[in-house]
């Protein structure tokens, strides 16, 4: 599929939007983030929050030796909250954080939770959208299992010239992707990286897009 073709031979622009490819089961390809618990984590600390500042707070809490979800059960709410009260909407993901971390710990560890059949009761976790689910499924988990954004949608519903929602974008994609984990990896990475860097909702870089010479967007 020459999409990923195309993506293979910009791996620097991945790179550039914080992406780490690396092997298929690599979990750094998550902002360099080298552990599912560190995935995990940030997932729920990352909205409207800068990278960096989430990052940050990942080592502040490794400084008080939580390593991995469910030792944040072992702490109170305040203690939670004052650790990761640099995250925008604090309070709100110290709760989040630490109902997931119990539902964790019930499970008996991360890898436990994170498996294609247990996605429905990721779902009725409390700040857990089917973006997050899905990317922790893939990232987190290693599963294959591709996230629906908005990225997706906007991107490959432009190249290939069709309206359509999340889901459909999923299945669209699915239908060319090879059954493999790294590329459902480059795939996802690469969609959120032209969407952000070139395929904007309003006034997009077309001419300086990676897809532009198949783009029926562009070329209409």
């Amino acid at each position: 599929m020459r999409l990923l073709e195309i993506l293979e031979e910009n791996k620097g622009l991945l790179v550039k939007m914080g992406w780490i490819v690396g092997d298929a089961t690599s979990y750094k390809w998550w902002g360099g983030l080298d552990t599912p618990d560190k995935i995990a984590i940030s997932a729920f600390l990352v909205q409207m929050t800068k990278w960096e500042t989430v990052k940050r707070v990942i080592e502040r809490l490794e400084a008080r030796g939580i390593h991995k979800v469910e030792d944040i059960s072992s702490l109170s709410l305040e203690e939670l909250d004052e650790l990761i009260k640099a995250v925008n909407f604090h309070r709100t993901k110290a709760i989040r954080l630490m109902k997931f971390s119990v539902k964790v710990k019930e499970f008996g560890g991360l890898q436990k939770l994170l498996k294609v059949e247990n996605r429905e009761l990721l779902l009725s976790m409390e700040g857990v959208g089917e973006e997050t689910a899905d990317s922790l499924l893939l990232f987190a988990g290693n599963n294959l299992v591709l996230p629906q954004t908005e990225y997706l949608r906007r991107v490959l519903g432009r190249v290939l010239g069709k309206e359509m929602g999340k889901r459909k974008a999923k299945e669209e994609a699915e239908k060319f992707l090879p059954r493999d984990l790294y590329y459902y990896k480059l795939f996802h990475a690469g969609m959120v990286s032209v969407g952000k860097a070139f395929c904007r909702l309003t006034s997009p870089k077309c001419e300086r897009c990676v897809f532009k010479d198949l783009c029926k967007y562009i070329n209409l």
